[in-house]
């Protein structure tokens, strides 16, 4: 295959199959705003990378159905690599993953309710679910989950990651079958 892969199976950066991933609890704001939140509720890790599960609200005016759509995150430890997910905004960009390259950082799903509908927009509500996979796992140090989007406040908003604990974590994950 292209990207180096057999032509059977999941792909080697892919979550792995077949096993219990570890959890991580996070819980950490990385936007909390008077009508918009965007937090790291938790990782769950695998032998091979970690998904972190960011969750968004937002209401009144700031509840469009694009609000969340469009954020740019970005995954760094120490003095190493950065990863950032795709921004579908930036033709130039590519979200595939190739053999020997740096960190990915990759939205892996994306769910958003709402009510869009309501006469009132101060009842107007967005309430969506970010899964973005690191891979591969990031070193034994501390690191920070960042927003670089435009238009999301002042600056990067960012919350703490322990690598060591992540780290630790991919030692505990449990098969399905012995």
């Amino acid at each position: 295959m292209e990207n180096g892969e057999p032509d059977f199976g999941r792909p080697s950066w892919m979550p792995a199959d077949h096993v219990l991933p570890a959890i991580v609890p996070i819980g950490q704001f990385l936007i909390r705003a008077q009508q918009m939140i965007v937090a790291l509720s938790h990782l769950s890790v695998y032998p091979n990378g970690c998904m972190l599960d960011v969750r968004g609200a937002a209401r009144g005016s700031d509840a469009t159905r694009e609000v969340f759509e469009n954020i740019v995150f970005a995954a760094r430890f120490g003095t190493g690599a950065t990863a950032v997910t795709y921004d579908k905004r930036s033709p130039g960009q590519s979200p595939g993953l190739k053999p020997g390259r740096q960190p990915a950082l990759m939205l892996m799903q994306y769910g958003l309710e709402g009510d869009f509908t309501v006469e009132s927009e101060d009842d107007r509500r967005a309430d969506c679910t970010l899964r973005l996979w690191l891979y591969p796992l990031p070193p034994p140090e501390p690191g920070t989950l960042s927003i670089v989007s435009p238009g999301l406040g002042p600056g990067p908003a960012s919350c703490p990651l322990d690598g060591r604990a992540i780290v630790a974590a991919a030692a505990e994950v449990q098969p399905y079958w012995r």
